[in-house]
């Protein structure tokens, strides 16, 4: 029955995970800045404040009782996830929800789920299983360079004749900056897998009533603030420097406010069940849970580009490449959590 609920929790939090950025879209009178930031302050500080406050007493002491280095630790993947948080809003907003979400989610879904196992345990890659792991990054390889090419396809069917060569740049360096953000978002499984001595703490010091998920809020929260500090930081930047910050007091745009806290609510209750479901499926948690849940955001992040008709006017080649490519992505996938099982 636990497992059950783990794989529930973690299919929940895939749906969330793929739809939490599509309201973004609807905030056409906003730089992305003005949605990003935010978002980035409901989801990394309000509300997890408020679930930790609620959840988690003493956490000053329990991050007392943990060793300064996994404080440290949780942080820091915590900001480079934050770094590649930065690089997702923009990846999804320079080359499209479907094509965005395909790429960094495949991207993340491996690396998330190696990098915990290949750091406790390197010398299992020579093993059989290691060698369909690898295979599976092979995989993940040929099925972003297919969607990157789907993209391509798409863009030049689209584009006019004027700017051409502008908006081709401009989707060259989208994807290379969905590239660069499946790597770094990746780290916030790590921060959740390298920060467990502060869910234990936070055990031991709540008793017998504590359970997971409030023994993991209290590692979300360190991991969450480091990953505020960038999206504050680069957010603030383009405020200034392009004086978008005045976009705020537009008129009719007052629910747009509402939009980009309503993404920061998904994307929370979307971390917080992967956290517990992870929880749920013993010591392949972090492995298991992670892929289901970014298997699940890559379906449905597709979708909702789909739905905001953004392959509508895509050529058939283009949109045969993007299938086979998804295709390719939910193979590997498969592929790392069959490798998992014959390492296990």
């Amino acid at each position: 029955m636990s497992t059950f609920i783990g794989i529930a929790a973690a299919v929940i939090s895939g749906v969330l995970n793929g739809s939490f950025a599509a309201p973004m879209k609807l905030n056409v009178k906003w730089e992305w800045e003005n949605t990003w930031l935010l978002y980035s302050i409901s989801a990394l500080i309000v509300f997890p404040l408020i679930i930790v406050l609620l959840t988690v007493p003493g956490l000053l002491e329990i991050y007392r009782d943990t060793a300064g280095s996994v404080l440290v630790r949780t942080f820091l993947f915590g900001f480079g996830w934050g770094l590649g948080a930065v690089t997702f809003g923009l990846g999804l907003y320079m080359i499209g929800l479907s094509l965005g979400y395909t790429v960094m989610i495949g991207v993340i879904a491996v690396t998330g789920a190696l990098i915990p196992m290949l750091v406790h345990n390197p010398g299992s890659l020579l093993t059989a299983g290691g060698k369909v792991i690898i295979s599976a990054m092979l995989v993940t390889v040929g099925g972003v360079t297919l969607c990157g090419t789907a993209g391509a396809i798409r863009e030049k069917g689209n584009r006019e004749q004027t700017g051409e060569q502008k908006k081709q740049r401009k989707f060259k360096l989208g994807f290379l900056i969905c590239l660069v953000s499946g790597v770094l978002s990746a780290m916030l499984n790590l921060a959740f897998d390298f920060g467990a001595p502060i869910a234990e703490a936070a055990r031991n010091h709540i008793g017998p009533l504590c359970t997971d998920f409030r023994a993991n809020n209290a590692v979300w929260f360190m991991a969450l603030l480091g990953g505020f500090v960038p999206n504050l930081a680069y957010c603030g930047y383009l405020l200034l420097y392009k004086k978008s910050w005045k976009r705020y007091a537009g008129a009719g745009t007052g629910l747009y406010w509402f939009r980009a806290f309503l993404m920061g609510a998904i994307w929370i209750c979307c971390i917080m069940l992967y956290g517990a479901g992870a929880s749920r499926l013993g010591k392949l948690g972090t492995t298991v849970g992670w892929l289901i849940m970014m298997a699940v955001a890559v379906l449905i992040g597709n979708l909702w580009g789909v739905i905001t008709g953004e392959w509508k006017a895509a050529p058939q080649k283009a949109q045969q490449r993007m299938v086979q490519g998804l295709l390719l992505l939910i193979g590997s996938v498969i592929l790392v959590g069959f490798g998992k099982f014959l390492l296990d």
